[in-house]
């Protein structure tokens, strides 16, 4: 951190552009702030190497995720190499656009919409930069707490989104003059830094959201210079942890036609559910589930770029694994570590209650656990482990979400006998394999049920409401509707959270 009000110059070739930056200040953060568009799959860990740039003042390339700014610098960086240009289909000059977004706690995505053919295009992806503040919400607002924090919170992600947006545009030729609308979706603090408002009562008991309904505002108005004729709008949200995001994935299910009887689970750091009843009534609540499942507190955790391991499966010479791209793999996302806990967890190698254990494997290439560095860890592919936190990492995800579905049904007067419709959102919900998932236990055994995974539904409510302008006004009247169920003032909340932390056993793996 920069406590001496010390700033460096970093200068970039070849175009010669200059910026000040604070000492202290991560090379990754300085760059994402002056506009430069790198990637960092691994969450900044330093293990997939896919942000490394010359430094003239350096021998060789570093690491920008590593690397921490104690004096001016000359980076050498072609933008080019570092933006992958979305293919588009030709879009007519009179086809009217607008572009969608979803700010994560973790990562953002960007959709550009054709209006005027009601298509969509995702043209970005990209870790939120506020993680520098910490990688759930609690830890943001906690940042929060002095102006400057706020203040810097807010900028991180509108420079960022501004400059992302900007250079998405670029690259595909199209001029942001022809957007009409922005519209955006995410947790209501991501909600609150971008526009501006006070977060501290959001953290603060009795947690309170005093601004639940988002006035429409010009696009400079935030920041986003680049779109003159753009005006900026975002579903509406409930409570403090009760976000556009899932307000947005309610107004999408009753738009399906679907009103009863539903369960519906966003995965995130910030996990979100809802359930509509037999008469229809919505009943929404919230759980930390923690960023394990998006790969950021996970040893070799990585998003879904190049180089990451996205699937693990059983062979009958031992266990083989999908990876993005070519050469040897760099890290493992969240779909590959639940195929991969699930298929240990069968082998024997972690029991029902997390622990790793289990003879030499030779079948399937694993090493015998070893405990090294205050962890247990077993061997994986390459220089990659799999590590006992990394398994505590997951179950406290699983009884984040076990236990919130269990009481959000108490809540509601119903059992796992009445739930018809389960519905997984998420990005990591687009790739997961359901089976292997069911087998972890996340969530109840619902024996009359149909499970549909949707994808990440709050970038498509937003794309919706792109489309549909009156999609604002039926997520407001639906949420008006919705009781909010707080998990910390249920008694029993940290008994069923603790009983729902182990594994399920064989026959509980069979009933599912």
């Amino acid at each position: 951190m920069n406590k001496d009000g010390i700033h460096h110059t970093i200068t970039f070739y070849p175009s010669g552009e200059k910026h000040t930056i604070p000492e202290g200040t991560l090379l990754a953060d300085a760059l994402s702030e002056s506009g430069v568009v790198i990637n960092t799959p691994c969450g900044g860990k330093g293990t997939c190497g896919k942000c490394k740039i010359r430094v003239e003042e350096l021998s060789e390339a570093v690491l920008a995720c590593r690397t921490v700014i104690t004096s001016d610098l000359k980076i050498h960086t072609d933008l080019q190499e570092q933006w992958s240009v979305p293919f588009l289909p030709a879009i007519q000059a009179d086809t009217r656009l607008a572009v969608a977004i979803d700010i994560g706690t973790t990562t953002v995505k960007i959709s550009l919409v054709d209006i005027s053919n009601r298509a969509t295009y995702e043209i970005d992806t990209f870790f939120n930069p506020q993680q520098r503040f910490g990688h759930d919400v609690i830890s943001r607002i906690a940042a929060a707490h002095e102006a400057s924090g706020q203040l810097c919170l807010q900028d991180l992600i509108r420079k960022t989104l501004s400059s992302r947006l900007a250079r998405a545009f670029k690259s595909t030729g199209l001029s942001t003059e022809r957007v009409e609308r922005i519209v955006v979706a995410g947790n209501t603090t991501m909600l609150y830094l971008l526009f501006g408002i006070d977060v501290i009562t959001l953290g603060k008991y009795p947690y309170t959201a005093p601004v639940s309904n988002f006035i429409s505002m010009k696009a400079s108005q935030i920041g986003f210079e680049d779109f003159p004729s753009a005006r900026v709008s975002t579903i509406p949200v409930l409570s403090a942890f009760i976000g556009a995001d899932l307000i947005g994935g309610l107004t999408l299910c009753h738009d399906m036609g679907i009103s009863s009887n539903v369960l519906f689970l966003d995965l995130g750091t910030n996990g979100e559910l809802f359930f509509l009843n037999r008469e229809g009534a919505s009943y929404a609540t919230s759980c930390a589930m923690g960023p394990a499942l998006e790969g950021m507190n996970i040893s070799w955790g990585m998003a879904a770029y190049e180089g990451a391991i996205t699937h693990v499966r059983k062979e009958p010479d031992g266990l083989a694994f999908d990876m993005i791209g070519n050469g040897e793999p760099v890290g493992i996302t969240g779909t590959a570590l639940i195929d991969l806990i699930a298929i240990l967890l069968d082998k024997g190698i972690i029991t029902p209650e997390g622990s790793l254990i289990g003879p030499s494997l030779s079948d399937n290439g694993l090493s015998r656990p070893e405990k090294t560095r205050d962890t247990k860890r077993i061997s994986l592919w390459g220089k990659m482990e799999l590590t006992q936190k990394d398994i505590r990492n997951v179950q406290l995800a699983k009884a984040a979400s076990l236990a919130a579905s269990q009481l959000l049904l108490e809540a509601a007067g119903c059992d796992a006998a009445d739930v018809e419709h389960v519905f997984i959102a998420g990005s990591l919900g687009e790739h997961l394999d359901y089976s292997n998932f069911k087998k972890l236990g996340f969530l109840p055994h619902f024996q009359n049920a149909r499970h549909t995974v949707l994808g990440n539904t709050s970038l498509k409510a937003a794309v919706a409401a792109c489309l549909d302008p009156n999609f604002f006004n039926r997520a407001t009247f639906l949420r008006n509707k919705t009781k909010e169920v707080v998990l910390s003032k249920i008694p029993r909340f940290q008994k069923v959270f603790i009983d729902s932390i182990n594994f399920p056993r064989e026959q509980e793996k069979r009933n599912g």
